[in-house]
């Protein structure tokens, strides 16, 4: 009689893990879409199972939202129950997170559509599932001290869906930003295609003048990747099309080129000095001046080539970012 209840006890576990083994083979999420529940304008969609990703607006830090998701059990288990769970905050707009649109199977044990948790049974079969939230505000910020906030997209789990043991069987994960990123990257993307067309135009632009075109840009996606996002998009505004120099009129140099090194210099010493005001941080934004003094001296070195005026301009702003380093 031991060997019996023994027997059947092993039986059981093993019917119970076999969802967690099924994980590997398919999603169980098998598809989602996301609108903006204040303007029912389409953010983004995606098919797993044919592979179509669509993403048409981002997703915004403190913005609700209403995510439709298809859910595809792939085999019935007796007696295991799976669980939908939400990280969204309860949305301002509606009086409630889920809203099931399905034929069962499978079943929803104790329906509460105010619960950031929906348990279901897991019987083989479709459902789909619109949930209803806010995306938590801040979660794109790390504030530093009270002049500096870092400004970092966040990948935000918005639901997971559990096993009988609550492992993580899939879930959703979106990229979120906020209005400060949304700018650098509209910013960065005019600004690319103004040095495409520098490079395109006729007659052709002085090399110098394309080369520290890039060096800008590269620099704010450093300082962007960072987090300091206010550091890139003032990076970028010094840049300008207007009346480039002409690659067979080195003379006019003086006159762009300063205003561009000039500005890139100014930001660089503002931006060392905002940052040595963060208590507990100074090894680390020791760490980012010096950085910005090679990148100078590197910089120096290739203008010193073309204009002596504008090469005692960057030596001055090298020296000031030296003296932040040994204060």
């Amino acid at each position: 009689m031991r060997k019996i209840v023994t027997l059947i006890s092993l039986l059981i576990l093993f019917v119970m893990v076999i969802p967690v083994t099924c994980v590997d083979a398919e999603k169980w999420i098998v598809k989602y879409r996301v609108e903006d529940l204040k303007t029912k304008h389409l953010v983004l969609e995606r098919d797993f199972e044919s592979g179509e990703s669509n993403f048409y607006t981002p997703v915004f830090a403190g913005a609700e939202y209403n995510i439709t998701l298809t859910v595809n059990i792939p085999m019935s288990v007796p007696y295991a129950n799976l669980t939908l769970k939400t990280l969204l905050k309860h949305s301002l707009i509606l009086d409630r997170y889920w809203e099931t649109r399905y034929s069962p199977p499978p079943t929803i044990i104790d329906y509460n559509p105010n619960n950031r948790s929906l348990k279901i049974k897991q019987e083989k079969g479709r459902m789909i599932v619109s949930l209803y939230g806010k995306i938590p505000e801040g979660i794109t910020e790390n504030k530093i001290s009270n002049a500096i906030i870092l400004h970092k997209p966040a990948n935000f789990i918005v639901v997971e869906l559990l096993g009988p043991g609550l492992q993580i069987l899939d879930n959703i994960t979106i990229e979120v930003i906020d209005s400060k990123i949304f700018e650098y990257r509209n910013l960065l993307e005019e600004k690319e295609g103004v040095l495409q067309s520098l490079k395109e135009s006729s007659p052709k632009v002085a090399p110098a003048y394309i080369n520290l075109f890039e060096d800008v840009i590269s620099r704010a996606k450093y300082e962007a990747d960072q987090g300091f996002v206010s550091n890139a998009i003032s990076l970028l505004n010094i840049l300008t099309s207007d009346n480039p120099p002409r690659e067979h009129v080195p003379s006019i140099f003086e006159e762009f080129f300063f205003p561009i090194i000039g500005g890139v210099g100014i930001v660089a010493v503002i931006f060392g000095a905002l940052f040595l005001k963060a208590r507990g941080r100074i090894n680390y934004l020791l760490m980012v001046i010096e950085d910005q003094i090679r990148e100078l001296e590197g910089l120096t070195f290739r203008v010193s080539k073309i204009d002596k005026s504008i090469h005692s301009g960057l030596e001055g702003v090298k020296n000031r970012l030296k003296n932040l380093v040994e204060e």
